[in-house]
This record gives structure tokens, sequence and C-alpha cells, in this order.
């Protein structure tokens, strides 16, 4: 090889992309005319082509491509870059590979690459993918979880209020309990219908739901004809702002169930 003058080797001009392959082995790919002005613009150097990301972007997408015609790649189920480095025939750096006829001169550089399996680093981020998805997947399980509990809870609640006002009806007829929780059960329907923009037009709900001094069958009697006229007077509200008749409804059936000839007629309505 001739001596190399000063002004040869600091001669800029990197004509593609190589892998560190020896003789003929070695593969390449030349950048296009487009691509090699840019890696050979006034402001990018030798010294300082690595500070460059339009260069550096560049540079590993060819070698990418080389990585698909390297044997060195052979193998490895995802190859990666592992270190980039300029070769040619200039002080410091590798020979240029014998393929480059101006190799002598000192005019002409390969951007080398070297190759590495990146199978370990995929596997984890696929690993770390798929523990993502399990997480999120149990944290949706526990939420669905517990609003299936939630809903259990509020209808234990629901059957509860109905067993204690079926519970409260089914005390004896003799009880002074008993009419007593007659008296309440119409008297908390009347406090939710109050609530209504139009409960001053329920006159005959109004008449069957109060009551004051009168014996057990009255209160019997009243109650479902109490029932019977809020639901057909109530039928035609909007679900949301209907009142709530379960505590009514149950006290009702557990009396009917008595089959009571005074409640024959109410009950035959429900």
């Amino acid at each position: 090889m001739t001596e190399i003058s000063h002004l040869k080797y600091i001669q800029w001009r990197p004509i593609g992309v190589c892998d560190t392959g020896t003789g003929k082995e070695r593969k390449a790919k030349m950048f296009s005319r487009f691509d090699l002005d840019c890696v050979t613009a006034p402001e990018v150097k030798r010294e300082n082509w690595r500070e460059h990301p339009k260069v550096m972007e560049l540079i590993q997408r060819y070698a990418h491509d080389v990585a698909d015609l390297s044997s060195l790649t052979n193998g490895m189920q995802a190859p990666e870059i592992d270190e980039i480095k300029l070769v040619g025939a200039i002080l410091g750096h590798d020979k240029t590979p014998n393929l480059n006829v101006e190799s002598a001169d000192g005019k002409v550089q390969f951007f080398q690459v070297s190759f590495k399996d990146g199978k370990t680093k995929k596997s984890a981020k696929k690993w770390k993918k798929w523990l993502k998805w399990i997480l999120i997947s149990m944290v949706t399980f526990l939420v669905m979880i517990l609003i299936l509990l939630l809903i259990n809870r509020l209808s234990l609640l629901s059957l509860k209020n109905n067993k204690q006002s079926a519970s409260a009806c089914s005390a004896s007829r003799q009880s002074a309990a008993y009419t007593a929780d007659l008296a309440e059960i119409r008297k908390s329907l009347l406090a939710e219908l109050n609530r209504l923009p139009a409960w001053l037009t329920f006159k005959e709900a109004r008449v069957h739901c109060t009551g004051g001094r009168m014996g057990v069958k009255q209160h019997e009697q009243r109650l479902l004809q109490c029932l019977l006229t809020v639901r057909n007077r109530t039928k035609n509200i909007p679900a949301v702002a209907r009142p709530n008749l379960n505590q009514i409804e149950a006290c009702a059936v557990t009396l009917c169930k008595r089959r009571l000839p005074h409640l024959a007629s109410s009950c035959k309505q429900l």
C-alpha cells in the first residue's frame, strides 16, 4: 500500500454501508445519489457524522438492508445494529475492503456495521406486553366482580325490606302492632307521593291512603284500596319518577294469601 498524503486521508467520500465480513464474504449496499448528497453535505464531516440525526437514520436504514444480505446474520431471529464505524484507507481506521477500486488512495470509506441478535430484548418486550394485558384483564375482572357484588347487595337490601314488610303484615291480626304497621305502610307511601308535582290531583288516592281510627278489617281494606288507586294513578308516570310500591305490594300479597272474605274483591284486582 502506497503512503497516503495528509491531503488525501482527510478526503470525505463515504459511498455506502457494509458488514464486518472479510474478502468476498463482505456484503455492502451503495448509497443512492440522493442519499450520497445527504451524507456528503458540507456540514457533515468525518469527525461529526454521528451528530447528524438524518445521517444516522439513513445509515441505520441501509444497515437493515445489509442485514438481509449478510451471511453474518444467519441464525439470528431479530438482527440488530451493535456498532457503526467508518472504515477505509485512512489513518486510524480499518482498511477499506478490496471490492473498492479507489481504496488505495484513501478517498473511499464505508460505514461498517456489526450485528447482534435482538431476540432476548424483543422477547422481554413481548413478555412485558403480555403482562400488561394480563394486568388489565385482571383489573377489569375485579371491577366486574365488584359491580356484581354491589348489585347483589342492593338486591338483598331490597329483598330484606320486602321481607320486613311481609313480616309486619304476617303478625297476628289480634296484635295492636298489626294495625299500626298497616297504617305506617300507608303513611310511608303518602310521604313519597307527596313529593310528586301532581300529588294534589290524586284526590281518590289521598282518600284511600289516609284514615283515622278504624278496625282491623277497615285497615286491611284501606291498604289494598290505597295500593290499587296509587298504582292505577301512577302507571303513566315515567319509571324514574314513579313511587316505590315494593313495600305496600309485599304486604298486599301477604294479606291476599290469607283469603279473607272482606278482601276478595280487592285481591282479584291485584
